[in-house]
């Protein structure tokens, strides 16, 4: 397993959930509620997130050779994928695939599945990445493993994030959250790249 896998999967995944960047998008969805149900829809909404991201990790592998899709080509479709996310992140746009209109409390179902959970949380880009990587560590089972261990630790800060979002939207303000994001954005693209010439090569392209 080459040295650079742990940072790359942690960062990716961290970059694509985005839990810094969602601060200002969670806060309307939650603001109709009290903090204890606050904390439960958040802890509801990132286990759903987590469990759907796994479910990628184990299975997407299968899903990929019943469709006839190798590794390589789907390295270059998501590393596009990933640096159209990086361009939204790095132009402070919102992901349109993350954006919906924000209901009233209990009025509009359980919004801890839809929209907290899925997409905002494990959106395409996310789906992507996972898929990307579980593609790289498809015969080795320490990496797979890793690759899970990543993925629970990277939902757990978003939990803990989303937990003190109240108090890291005043600490930092909406420009200091946009900062942040757009330093993601701009890594996250490169990486994005990385990815698209890493499936290059594995055409011997390059």
């Amino acid at each position: 397993m080459q040295d650079y896998f742990i940072p790359s999967v942690f960062f990716t995944l961290f970059f694509v959930v985005d839990p810094l960047g969602l601060v200002p998008v969670f806060l309307p969805y939650l603001s109709g509620y009290t903090a204890d149900r606050r904390r439960r829809i958040v802890v509801k909404a990132v286990v759903i997130a987590l469990a759907a991201s796994l479910f990628f990790i184990f299975f997407g592998n299968a899903l990929l050779r019943f469709l006839g899709i190798s590794a390589g080509s789907f390295l270059i479709a998501g590393g596009i994928l990933l640096f159209l996310v990086a361009i939204d992140m790095l132009f402070a746009r919102p992901a349109r695939t993350k954006v919906s209109e924000p209901s009233a409390p209990d009025t509009e179902g359980d919004i801890s599945v839809f929209p907290l959970a899925i997409p905002m949380l494990c959106g395409p880009g996310n789906i992507a990445a996972l898929l990307m990587f579980s593609a790289q560590v498809q015969d080795d089972p320490a990496g797979l493993g890793l690759l899970v261990l990543i993925t629970v630790v990277v939902f757990a800060l978003a939990l803990i994030i989303m937990f003190l979002a109240v108090s890291l939207q005043r600490l930092l303000g909406d420009t200091g959250l946009s900062v942040i994001q757009r330093l993601m954005g701009l890594i996250l693209s490169a990486l994005a790249v990385q990815f698209i010439v890493n499936g290059l090569k594995r055409f011997e392209i390059l």
